[in-house]
């Protein structure tokens, strides 16, 4: 009994101590990876739209970014959407040109999709036939997003994650524009 009561005070004194490091690094980590992630989606709103010069983070209900040219004009705005893929979440920012309102660019910002099969999400030929697409869009994999054979629920987590936010982010857009 004795013996069995000191095992138990050993392992929950090691648990509380892992406990407390982990807390530890935690925190110290934490804004880190926040930072790095927030420079990733900021940099990536040069990858999504043309003749950049800089950006300004805007106040919304998710992560979006306005973008001009060097004499300060618009050259439309970048958003954060998410879909669910095969293995996870997939997060992707959306670049969509200030005049026509169209989808200029997407990149895939994190994923935990099957390499090989579900990776292909990155790849230039998948992602570029989003350019173009508007609200009138359907934006649907086989209506006019060509399917990833194999990858199925990857490339449908792409298309949700241009399709959800991309009205409201264009009412966004226009309201802090007028």
């Amino acid at each position: 009994m004795r013996e069995s009561l000191r095992m138990v005070l050993v392992l929950t004194v090691i648990a509380m101590v892992s406990a407390g490091v982990l807390s530890q690094v935690y925190q110290f980590t934490s804004p880190i990876i926040a930072e790095n992630q927030a420079e990733r989606m900021e940099s990536g709103v040069f990858e999504v739209l043309e003749n950049v010069d800089s950006v300004e983070f805007i106040d919304g209900p998710f992560v979006m970014f306005r973008a001009y040219d060097a004499d300060g004009n618009p050259v439309g705005f970048a958003y954060a959407g998410e879909g669910s893929g095969y293995a996870g979440p997939v997060r992707v920012l959306v670049g969509v040109d200030h005049e026509t309102k169209e989808v200029t660019g997407i990149t895939v910002l994190e994923h935990t999709e099957t390499p090989g099969l579900g990776t292909q999400i990155e790849e230039e030929d998948f992602r570029s036939q989003f350019v173009g697409k508007d609200t009138d869009d359907d934006i649907e994999i086989d209506t006019d997003i060509d399917n990833i054979t194999g990858a199925t629920q990857s490339a449908r987590a792409v298309a949700q994650a241009v399709r959800e936010n991309l009205s409201e982010a264009i009412s966004i857009y226009e309201g802090e524009n007028h």
